[in-house]
């Protein structure tokens, strides 16, 4: 039987949510049906597990992440690798491989091509004429698409609403994935030297970072118990570690840039933290839930489809007076901690486990 060819686009090299959640779905796929390739710009952790794991990788340097002239050579790179390779199916991921590679493949003659909106690029942080134009941006690469994937319920209706995507076209699959054997057994006590609050995300605007090193630094000041610890890295890295350095924070705020074992590290926290501006469903959030972590989250799209009062708190990511007194007093909620702990593993199995997901995408790329 002649297998399926699958191209999968992405911008960036990288190995953060967008690009574990495609390599999820790929990796899950059978081999003897699906002959898959990936397309992104080139030098990165993700090139390198990509070919350690026997996908086809195909590098377009030209692919950047700001808007430039390079959009247009980008542009003609996937549309001849479409002609040349007369995939079966393009699913592409993010708002610019997103719109050059749905309309490049059309034009190249793909039969079936599907975006995955891993959070629309428009949000209430922009200026107006911002936000209209990605709107715009996104109605015309609609039309050049068979389906689009909304990993959040908000956003698909917010699509619909809008007229920014046809209701047969929009549907919703949740990230999914696999609840680890190994799970939080031991939760914070009195008696313990410190009590760890933990985050796993890029150092970008978007995931609010900079905001949030400051509240952990008015936090360690008026608790001496509580400590920090970051993983990731990114553009505002440096201005972080600045900031802690400054406030002689160094041994309470920890920066570990970014690792490639976080599910176990993620076993020392006894909370986790993310209070980004702006989300899609978030695959570090899930990662924390599957192992058993209680969740302090900023309440936007994305991170309040999977935290609630079930399993922690939802706080306005406007409100970072709120936050530092949440974190200073969560030492004194044990009971809790450990109801919140253990209701996150639950949430996970229920809504957002791995099956559903891989079937769901399954049943997507047999049915267009």
């Amino acid at each position: 039987m002649k297998k399926v060819r699958l191209l999968h686009i992405q911008l960036l090299p990288l190995l953060s949510g967008v690009q574990n959640m495609m390599l999820n779905l790929i990796t899950a796929l059978d081999p003897e049906q699906y002959e898959i390739y990936v397309i992104s710009k080139p030098n990165g952790p993700l090139v390198e597990k990509l070919k350690e794991s026997g996908f086809y990788y195909i590098p377009v340097p030209s692919l950047r992440r700001d808007l430039s002239l390079w959009d247009f050579v980008a542009f003609i790179k996937i549309y001849q690798i479409c002609r040349k390779y007369r995939f079966d199916i393009v699913h592409t991921h993010s708002s610019k491989t997103g719109f050059i590679g749905r309309i490049a493949a059309r034009l190249a003659g793909i039969p079936k091509i599907i975006h995955t909106v891993h959070g629309f690029p428009f949000h209430q942080f922009q200026p107006k004429i911002i936000q209209k134009f990605y709107i715009i941006m996104e109605k015309i690469a609609t039309g050049f698409c068979d389906k689009v994937v909304f990993v959040n319920e908000f956003e698909r209706e917010l699509a619909i609403k809008d007229k920014i995507v046809k209701p047969e076209k929009a549907i919703t699959i949740f990230n999914g994935i696999k609840i680890p054997e190994i799970q939080k057994n031991r939760f914070y006590h009195e008696s313990d030297d410190h009590f760890l609050i933990g985050s796993v995300s890029r150092f970008s605007k978007q995931k609010n970072v900079i905001n949030l090193i400051k509240v952990a630094i008015k936090v360690c000041q008026k608790n001496n118990k509580i400590k920090f610890v970051f993983i990731g890295d990114g553009e505002d890295f440096f201005i972080c570690k600045r900031l802690v350095n400054k406030a002689n924070m160094s041994q309470k705020i920890i920066l570990e840039g970014w690792s490639n074992n976080v599910l176990e590290r993620l076993l020392d926290f006894d909370v986790f933290l993310l209070f980004s501006r702006w989300e899609g469903l978030p695959i570090s959030i899930l990662e924390a839930m599957s192992i058993g972590l209680p969740i302090i989250a900023s309440d936007i799209k994305g991170n309040n489809e999977l935290v609630s009062e079930e399993n922690g708190i939802l706080i306005d990511v406007e409100d970072v007076d709120k936050l530092e007194s949440v974190l200073i007093d969560l030492p004194n909620r044990n009971k809790d901690l450990k109801k919140w702990g253990e209701n996150s593993r639950k949430i996970v199995s229920r809504r957002f486990n791995f099956e559903n997901f891989i079937d769901q995408y399954e049943k997507l790329y047999t049915e267009i």
